[in-house]
């Protein structure tokens, strides 16, 4: 008979939930870091360094819940594509997939801290541009492209090799490989771009429901508002995930977290599955 309680397959390569919860900690110590360095100017901040320092670790708690989840869903999926924890290589991917899953994760968030759905505080008018709305960098945008290239690189790299893994291997094949890989990683910089591009209207393209804002004076932007503003979104957690990509292969690295291995996971309960008989005890024992 099956017993309810077997040996989970690759236990030892999953994150525990005390490593997924200071793991969580810290990439969002990292990442709300630098995304509040990216938007608060050294001048700003050298004005008013306590009250920065506490919005830093109050917004880096508050999103302790949803670096959670896209740790324990990059972990997942590394687990799902047999990525060990002791190779070297197998510990970087694990990192792209982690950072990756992080910043999808954190994208909705974006509406929640941007939304001003009370009509009598927001602007009555839209922001002609993107820099007039206060919420902007301070760097310019090449920076801002080039931080989201930071995890995308890798991941295409990885991805090119994945996709050309199936190519004869033959001098051919090779250079096939090598063409793929590399126009893989040419596209990250220009889809980095574009995404930039349509994020720069996210401000301008909302509008402000109010008495003050007349149906024509409404710009044709605002049809894709929802659009330019998910792209804002995900390049907020693209950039950040600069900071966090180096963090996560530091904290796999340290090996802090990790299941030890013969780590028994309960199984799902179906059909086919029954307790396991307990041993028998000895007598006078």
């Amino acid at each position: 008979m099956r017993s309810l309680v077997i040996p989970e397959k690759g236990a030892d390569r999953r994150l525990s939930g005390h490593g997924i919860l200071v793991m969580a900690v810290l990439l969002g110590l990292a990442v709300i870091g630098l995304d509040q360095f990216l938007r608060v100017s050294p001048a700003q901040f050298a004005m008013q360094p306590g009250t920065e320092i506490q919005h830093w670790i109050a917004d880096s708690l508050m999103a302790t819940p949803l670096f959670a989840v896209g740790i324990l869903a990059g972990d997942w999926i590394a687990g799902r594509a047999r990525l060990t924890a002791d190779r070297r290589t197998d510990l970087l991917k694990r990192a792209m997939l982690i950072s990756v899953a992080t910043a999808l994760v954190l994208s909705p968030a974006w509406f929640q801290v941007d939304r001003t759905d009370n009509p009598i505080t927001s602007q009555p008018l839209v922001f002609p541009q993107a820099h007039d709305s206060g919420d902007v960098y301070w760097v310019t945008s090449p920076v801002i492209v080039a931080l989201a290239c930071a995890c995308l690189v890798p991941a295409a790299a990885w991805g090119g090799r994945r996709l050309s893994r199936g190519l004869p291997a033959s001098r051919a094949g090779g250079v096939l490989r090598v063409a793929t890989t590399v126009l893989l990683i040419a596209a990250v910089p220009v889809l980095a771009w574009l995404l930039h591009q349509a994020a720069v209207h996210a401000y301008s393209s909302r509008v402000y429901y109010t008495s003050a804002v007349a149906a024509g004076q409404r710009p044709a932007a605002a049809r894709f508002a929802l659009g330019y503003q998910a792209a804002h979104a995900l390049q907020d957690g693209l950039a950040g995930q600069a900071a966090g990509l180096p963090v996560t292969v530091a904290f796999l690295l340290a090996g802090v977290g990790r299941r030890p291995a013969g780590t028994r996971q309960p199984a799902r309960v179906g059909r086919g599955n029954v307790p396991a008989a307990e041993p028998a005890t000895p007598e006078g024992t």
